[in-house]
């Protein structure tokens, strides 16, 4: 593969996978759509073709194929093709299959994995497959046939490419025509399908070009999505953040834009945070979180969560954190230094990730809890902060510190509900949903638990809703609590609706807390109408304070209560825990 040096700077996507045959070219590949490729790739955009063909019968169709693609993935995502080498990523078909399809005369050719042949062979085909009880797929390709392994799809064999290209799947997008490129748009961040793809393909596009095959990709690699004037959010990468008064999900997308999450001390705002990270990182979006108190060391739970710092953890410098975040998501743990070299720290830190994230497109987001430090008027990020580049979820209980830059580069803010709203908080989300001071001041007077989510894309459409349940711990200014436990016959014994133990105890505050973000909603019907949180809180640790605020919010749930009310009372316990400045346990 021929290297290329980008030049100038680049929008959200770093990638672009796009197939050969009715994609790319209707036959030989136009000058024009050579010429912009080359055109993508000198701008740093990696080009990587996708295709069902063998590799030799591509090389003859595109003879200097190698040199306008970035890596090659052929036979349908079972061949890598990179400047590495030629790599299998599955084992061969068994030559049986070829022997049998022989001798029922069917004309077949083999690649490196796969067996091609004639979509009108298909039924031949898989009664061969099945009657030889080989673990094998078959994939049509217009009138082509593939006979695959299992497992092996356009799709995965993207991943690997771009694996091998340090890119991620979410910064691609993935352009297509036939049957087979289903699993090339799934993957890719955004889904493109060219005019004259099929109708299946074209319903299961996120975007469908105006023009077909080549001419439609010379209108994309030139066009506003790439250049990140346009964002496309398609349905499949979104943030579940709660639901609404009528039981719908309200969500955000995954990518491509800036939010806020806002609200008092105790009203959730890292409870919160945490619940959109999760679901980044299962995801799979690369996310720094750079955490000053400690309160979202509970997503090392997550599988490719790496937390660094704290009491316990050395913190890794700057450099060492860029290099983790090609990989893995990072916690960057604060809380065991003072204010004064916390500021020392984060005078590098942002600005190593921003040289990441212009170079690679990783991490996706950046996630500045107590944002209105750094970016304050006087903050010591401000000089790299670059909203252009999308991705920072900014969390704060004084949004009207920020500078004046930062508010105006907010796409939506996330504003958690309480009984006095700050007149900063309304002023803040009222401008980004475009509505009337006193009908947001009205939606944000409510209880803990509730948010309202203002989206400048969505004008005069802000929406109340309650939070979602969360998986993993939140753990609250964790370096300020002890999680000693009670001995076995003062420990909380966790039941269902059914009056049937769910295995789950709580020797302290902070695993009651912790099963309390994860427990099914029966464990709330159950417990909560005999008030069994709040007595045990006042029976073992007699802490009245806060078992009146466990009981009030007990208060409000019955046995039957629909779900709305149960997630509810889930965050308003929740949150009494969270806001307690010291532990009992």
């Amino acid at each position: 593969m021929v290297g290329v040096t980008a030049a100038g700077a680049l929008g959200y996507f770093r990638a672009v996978a796009v197939d050969f045959d009715g994609t790319l070219a209707d036959g030989a590949v136009a000058s024009e759509t050579l010429a912009a490729l080359t055109d993508a790739r000198a701008r740093g955009i990696r080009i990587i073709l996708v295709t069902g063909r063998i590799v030799q019968e591509l090389r003859t169709a595109f003879a200097d194929v190698e040199d306008h693609v970035d890596a090659l993935v052929a036979e349908n995502g079972a061949v890598l093709v990179t400047s590495l080498g030629v790599r299998r990523l599955a084992a061969p078909v068994d030559r049986a299959v070829s022997w049998e399809l022989a001798a029922r005369n069917v004309v077949h050719r083999r690649g490196q994995v796969l067996i091609a042949c004639s979509a009108a062979d298909e039924p031949v085909a898989l009664e061969v497959v099945r009657g030889l009880g080989h673990d094998c797929r078959l994939v049509r390709n217009r009138d082509q046939l593939m006979i695959l392994p299992a497992g092996v799809t356009k799709g995965t064999g993207l991943l690997e490419a771009l694996a091998d290209l340090g890119l991620s799947q979410h910064n691609t997008l993935g352009i297509g025509d036939a049957e087979n490129d289903h699993s090339l748009m799934e993957v890719c961040e955004v889904g493109v399908a060219v005019a004259n793809a099929v109708e299946a393909i074209r319903a299961h596009a996120d975007v469908t070009l105006d023009l077909p095959d080549g001419q439609g990709v010379v209108d994309l690699l030139r066009g506003p999505i790439l250049a990140g004037r346009t964002h496309v959010h398609p349905r499949r990468w979104q943030i579940t953040l709660g639901i609404d008064d009528n039981g719908d999900a309200v969500t955000v997308p995954a990518s491509q834009l800036n939010i806020a999450v806002c609200g008092g001390t105790g009203t959730g705002k890292s409870y919160l945070t945490g619940l959109m990270c999760e679901q980044l990182v299962r995801y799979g979006y690369g996310v720094v979180v750079i955490d000053p108190e400690g309160d979202h060391i509970g997503l090392g739970d997550l599988h490719n969560v790496l937390v660094t710092g704290g009491r316990d953890r050395r913190l890794a410098g700057p450099g060492e954190i860029v290099h983790l975040l090609r990989n893995v998501t990072v916690v960057v743990d604060l809380s065991h230094l003072d204010p004064a070299h916390q500021g020392k720290y984060l005078a590098g830190l942002p600005a190593e990730i921003e040289a990441q994230r212009a170079a690679t497109g990783l991490p996706q987001w950046v996630v500045v809890d107590e944002a209105h430090a750094p970016l304050g008027r006087a903050g010591s990020s401000l000089n790299v902060f670059n909203p252009a580049a999308k991705g920072y979820l900014l969390v704060t209980w004084r949004p009207e510190e920020f500078a004046n830059q930062v508010p105006a580069a907010l796409d939506a803010v996330i504003a958690l509900c309480s009984p006095q709203p700050s007149k900063h908080l309304v002023d803040l989300t009222a401008a980004v949903a475009d509505m009337p001071r006193a009908q947001i001041a009205r939606m944000l007077d409510g209880p803990t638990g509730r948010a309202v989510l203002a989206w400048r894309a969505l004008a005069h459409q802000a929406v109340a809703f309650t939070l979602g349940a969360r998986s993993t711990p939140h753990l609250r200014h964790e370096h300020k609590y002890e999680f000693s436990g009670v001995d076995r016959d003062h420990r909380f014994f966790f039941r269902t609706d059914n009056d049937t133990l769910t295995g789950a105890v709580a020797a302290n505050l902070g695993e009651l807390e912790d099963e309390l973000i994860r427990c099914e909603r029966g464990v709330f019907r159950h417990h909560c109408p005999r008030r069994d949180f709040s007595h045990w809180v006042t029976g073992v640790f007699h802490d009245g304070p806060l078992a009146a605020e466990l009981a009030a919010a007990e208060a409000q749930l019955s046995a039957r209560s629909p779900a709305a009310i149960v997630e509810q009372v889930r965050l308003a316990l929740v949150a009494a825990l969270q806001a307690r400045p010291s532990s009992s346990a």
